[in-house]
């Protein structure tokens, strides 16, 4: 099954006073690029690895910045000398401007379990920071709402939760510029990787929402009913509803108690599978919260036809067992199919979204999963992930589950569709 690309452009404004910076960083990035591509041929040795990481702060060292950032820009110049393990941002304001570089290693997307060389270098977009404000103002009713307690010792979820900045990219290397791309990374800025540490997430802003429109729209034109409901969203309603989304899924991993972990390895299948699957449960239960408030006007109806959307986005992806978000998002399609919340219309040949039976459905769906979690019930955890069938992929080129339905099947199939996006960063004016 051959994959299509679809290739987008993406115009970058770049202030005249950056465009040195944006120079180096770029530079910075062909290193990061040769790291990586080294790394895939195997052929990286430490000697070689050392010398090319050194020419880094070299390049970083002889770009012009702004008198008042070059102490800082120094210290940061000084922090990637010793060498990094995690993602390391680099961030230089200019007035009313902001350009970051983070650079460092992340893990493949395509669920090797290996870190690779990795880079990007955008602008800071700090246009939907109310957003994240408003949804974190209802955090603690969320967890009344799904009778959950909140975290002891007078901690909360929003302390608890990845504090969020979004970019919007000129450049991308190494494994953040694969066929899947990632449109967000979490760092820790200093501590070990692990997913209690991973405090920093940065959204690739302008990446993540020129996605959902080529790919996703695409996908909710042909096999979605009642596509119009989405199809007028300017650009800047679907940035604020895909932040509203990843900010409910983040949180999301945070509410409840947990412990399954105890009777689960944070790295076993299953149990990532399910994280995810509570976290899009959630995200989807707490957008009621806002129907009077940042979700009105057919903004609450519009977000549940875009998750939908991008379930399938997920879906397609296929290989769902090397991927935790596109099993969660197929056992959630599973779910809501088998609540008749989404069904099939053969007249028209696309699905159809029961608002009524979805909110219905989510509700469910996620007291289950919170009961599972909380109790540490394996057996029931293992169990879900089985309940709607086996979930290998059925053959090298059908790269759905086996047990996929037909009418899933052909969506997952078609290569009319792009499966991946590529950028054409446009910078210059």
């Amino acid at each position: 099954m051959r994959r299509r690309t679809s290739l987008v452009d993406i115009p970058v404004d770049i202030p005249k006073e950056l465009t040195d910076l944006s120079e180096s960083f770029a530079d910075v990035l062909l290193n990061i690029g040769s790291l990586y591509e080294l790394q895939l041929k195997g052929d990286l040795p430490v000697g070689v690895e050392n010398g090319i990481w050194r020419e880094i702060p070299k390049r970083l060292g002889i770009t012009e910045i702004p008198e008042t950032q070059k102490d800082k820009f120094e210290e940061q110049i000084q922090t990637l000398e010793k060498g990094i393990f995690d993602l390391y941002p680099i961030t230089v304001n200019c007035g009313e401007s902001e350009m970051d570089l983070i650079i460092g290693k992340v893990f493949s997307s395509e669920g090797d379990s290996v870190s690779y060389y990795s880079g990007a270098a955008g602008l800071a977009n700090n246009n939907y920071i109310n957003v994240i404000d408003q949804f974190d103002s209802k955090l603690e009713t969320l967890c009344q709402k799904l009778s959950v307690r909140s975290l002891d010792d007078g901690e909360s979820i929003k302390d608890k939760a990845p504090e969020i900045k979004c970019l919007d990219v000129f450049s991308l290397a190494g494994g953040l510029d694969v066929s899947h791309k990632p449109i967000c990374v979490f760092f820790s800025g200093g501590g070990p990787e692990n997913i209690s540490s991973l405090s920093n997430l940065t959204v690739f802003l302008n990446l993540y929402s020129a996605r959902f429109r080529v790919l996703t729209m695409a996908i909710a034109k042909r096999y979605l009913s009642g596509f119009e409901i989405i199809e007028g969203l300017s650009d800047s309603e679907i940035s604020k509803l895909l932040l509203i989304w990843l900010r409910g899924h983040d949180v999301g991993h945070f509410i409840g108690e947990d412990r399954l972990g105890d009777k689960m390895s944070e790295f076993d299948m299953d149990y990532m599978i399910l994280h995810e699957l509570k976290s899009d449960m959630i995200a989807l239960y707490s957008f009621r919260l806002f129907s009077d408030d940042f979700l009105n006007n057919g903004l609450l109806e519009k977000i549940y036809y875009l998750s939908v959307a991008e379930m399938l986005r997920y879906i397609r992806r296929g290989n769902v067992l090397k991927h935790p978000d596109s099993a969660s998002a197929y056992l959630a399609w599973c779910y809501f199919e088998r609540s008749g919340a989404i069904k099939y219309d053969p007249g028209c040949g696309k699905f159809k979204i029961e608002l009524l039976l979805f909110g219905d459905a989510v509700s469910e769906f996620s007291k289950e999963l919170l009961s599972i979690f909380s109790e540490g019930d394996a057996e029931r955890a293992r169990e879900l992930v089985k309940r709607f069938g086996n979930l290998q992929t059925t053959n090298e080129n059908d790269p759905s589950p086996r047990d996929c339905s037909e009418t899933l099947r052909e969506v997952i199939k078609d290569t009319d569709i792009a499966h991946y996006i590529d950028y054409n960063f446009i910078t210059d004016k």
